[in-house]
């Protein structure tokens, strides 16, 4: 019994101290880490705005370890097609403590196609060129009166 208690306190010790080994990951050496890329949240709009008028656009967004330096907007006229670049904004962060976000506000010229819809994409872009994924403003499309 006195042996059997003596192994086992040695086996607890041993498993104790094991735990605390640090492992490498594999990837150490083989990989650079450029930065964060940054994330849109969301794009808020109006459901509809008088065609050649501004309307204000919401950004929420985040970047971790990275700073986003523009947004740029791509706008599609319809529901079907190819998104187009339409102007480039540069970011002057506000930072929502409550939301621990950025929540910016844009102003958007609407196209000057009166009946038709219009869609917006957004993607933040950081100080070291990276592109975030597009966002598709809500509501996805927006009436031109």
């Amino acid at each position: 019994m006195k042996h059997s208690l003596k192994y086992i306190f040695i086996l607890t010790i041993t498993l104790m101290f094991s735990g605390c080994y640090k492992e490498e990951s594999p990837l150490t050496g083989l990989v650079e880490i450029v930065g964060d890329v940054a994330q849109v949240s969301s794009v808020t709009a109006p459901a509809e705005g008088t065609a050649g008028s501004t309307i204000e656009l919401t950004i929420k967004c985040s970047a971790l370890n990275t700073n986003i330096t523009e947004f740029k907007f791509y706008q599609r006229i319809g529901t079907s097609g190819a998104y187009t670049l339409t102007k480039s904004e540069p970011l002057y962060p506000i930072f929502s403590t409550a939301e621990r976000l950025h929540v910016i506000k844009v102003p958007y010229t609407v196209p000057s196609e009166s009946g038709k819809t219009f869609s917006i994409q957004v993607e933040a872009i950081t100080a070291n060129g990276l592109a975030s994924a597009k966002r598709t403003s809500s509501p996805a499309s927006i009436k031109i009166l």
